[in-house]
């Protein structure tokens, strides 16, 4: 979870893992071996040379690979759309501040 008030960043990186991870749970066992596949065959066809194939390396493989396929915002997309969308609502917690300045109920 993703504390209340996190820099914009942060609550990006948030959003995009529950994107795809909530991606990767729509997946049949064979659909989430394929897309593994296709991140290994990726990772050989770069002119980079060697990889040694970790858990870690395929699951960051795989998520990148879902993040195309996704076609998800980059972060200042994300950001400027958030901001576009959340201009005319009031910020998490303007309620208890105003309450604590005497300002509400």
């Amino acid at each position: 979870m993703v504390a209340p008030y996190a820099p914009p960043r942060q609550l990006y990186n948030a959003w995009v893992e529950d994107q795809i991870e909530e991606f990767k749970a729509s997946l049949t066992r064979e659909e989430l071996l394929q897309l593994a596949d296709q991140a290994v065959h990726d990772l050989f066809a770069d002119d980079d040379g060697q990889y040694p194939l970790t858990e870690i390396l395929l699951r960051d493989a795989v998520d990148a690979l879902v993040f195309r396929q996704l076609q998800l915002p980059s972060y200042r997309r994300w950001l400027r759309s958030c901001q576009i969308d959340t201009g005319q609502r009031p910020r998490a917690g303007t309620t208890r501040r105003r309450r604590a300045a005497g300002g509400g109920t």
